[in-house]
């Protein structure tokens, strides 16, 4: 009897451990991976990013807050790399004359002592916003910046063809 005992009592606890969730350590750098970017018969494309970050300081709670999600427009020049765009009459603080979709992500802080985040980000980058020249190969550098001025690593989407 006392042994069966010590293994239900032994069994409990380890059930005990097993269930407990492991926290995640995300970096207080925001990172971002791509996930998706589709093209509508519209000429919008929708692009769609997951995201981490351990401090949770992801978007702005005020009224015109700074751009922190850049997409910047990259062309297939005639060797076959990409180039970014540059427009002359561009003169953005932030990115001088290279063309971008700026966006600005909601703010989403988490409440509680647990600031980490995890989520997907998903921007629809309308007609006439993201492309200059009909049937031009392009891709995208994507980056986050958190409130701290923490930049995330910057990705590129496959390339795609504009309308």
């Amino acid at each position: 009897m006392k042994l069966s005992l010590k293994i239900g009592l032994f069994s409990l606890i380890l059930l005990g451990f097993a269930s407990c969730e492991k926290k995640e350590n995300y970096s207080n750098i925001p990172a971002i991976t791509y996930k998706s970017l589709v093209e509508s018969s519209d000429g919008s494309a929708t692009l769609q990013v997951s995201f981490t970050d351990g401090d949770g300081d992801i978007g702005y709670n005020t009224t015109n807050p700074p751009v922190d999600f850049f997409v910047e427009i990259l062309q297939r020049d005639s060797v076959g790399q990409y180039q970014p765009i540059i427009d002359q009459l561009l003169n953005d603080p932030v990115m001088g004359d290279t063309a971008y979709v700026p966006y600005n992500v909601p703010y989403i802080t988490p409440s509680g002592s647990d600031k980490e985040l995890s989520g997907q980000i998903q921007v629809v980058m309308t007609s006439g916003s993201w492309y200059f020249a009909a049937n031009t190969y392009m891709e995208f550098k994507v980056w986050l910046v958190d409130r701290a001025g923490h930049m995330s690593n910057k990705i590129l989407t496959p390339p795609i063809i504009s309308p």
